[in-house]
């Protein structure tokens, strides 16, 4: 009988030990497939700027202008439409930036530019390189560089994993008209008097050749630089268009600043 009694017990081991390996395998597969999920590119980054119900749009951002030769037609595409191509980014532009429609350039907010989609306007861009996606604000003109679909800012490049590569490959998806005004130091009503900053030179006869080319031209020597610029003007709408003149005659640094 103790012989039975021992062998009874050292099947009910042997069992319980295959069980606990089974139980571990088990457990082992469903963590392996939880970290599998987790580890994936199928996510989204929390920041969703509103898409305005009735928006409209800067109206002196869709005219028609010129760069190096090229025309660009702004347009107004329907909602959810969507292009693939590639993002780059920029972090800077000049003292006192401002964009294409007179907002401040923060280059560490969540914004971007455009060739032709209306200002301001949000859409979606996914970083097809990673899967990472982000929804924000586009408020700018560019990149003017052939094969380029967006220009991200600095902040926008950082979410979407772009800083470091300089570019990627994504899909960008038009959602609907910005909330005008959303930010703080916007710049976009319709009063006041404009500047627009065309850049600064250390060889006085660089800032000289901006006479030769356009309008309007102030020259201001400030330290060891030549600070150039044209206007004023009374309101941004103005202001813009001689911006789009100073892109067109290759000032691509110009940039609005009001008074």
């Amino acid at each position: 009988m103790t012989i039975y009694s021992d062998m009874g017990k050292v099947r009910r081991s042997e069992w319980l030990k295959s069980g606990a390996r089974h139980l571990l395998w088990v457990l082992a597969i469903i963590c392996f497939a939880l970290m599998s999920a987790c580890a994936g590119p199928k996510y989204k980054i929390n920041s969703y700027p509103p898409v305005a119900g009735n928006g409209t749009y800067h109206s002196g951002t869709l005219k028609p202008y010129k760069i190096r030769g090229q025309t660009y037609r702004p347009s107004i595409p329907n909602k959810g439409d969507s292009w693939v191509g590639t993002a780059s980014w920029y972090g800077a532009e000049s003292p006192n930036p401002t964009t294409a429609n007179g907002e401040y350039f923060n280059p560490n907010a969540v914004s971007a530019a455009h060739k032709t989609l209306p200002l301001p306007s949000i859409v979606e861009v996914k970083n097809l390189d990673n899967g990472k996606i982000l929804v924000l604000r586009v408020n700018d003109r560019g990149p003017f560089i052939d094969g380029r679909l967006i220009d991200l800012s600095k902040g926008a490049a950082r979410e979407l994993g772009v800083l470091g590569t300089g570019t990627a490959k994504v899909r960008v998806t038009f959602l609907g008209p910005a909330v005008q005004g959303q930010q703080s130091a916007s710049i976009a009503a319709n009063d006041g008097r404009y500047r627009v900053l065309l850049g600064s030179f250390a060889v006085k006869e660089n800032a000289d050749r901006a006479r030769d080319r356009l309008s309007d031209i102030s020259i201001e020597r400030k330290g060891e630089l030549y600070v150039v610029s044209m206007g004023p003007y009374d309101g941004p709408d103005k202001a813009e268009r001689a911006r789009q003149k100073a892109l067109s005659e290759g000032f691509f640094d110009a940039v609005l600043r009001r008074e």
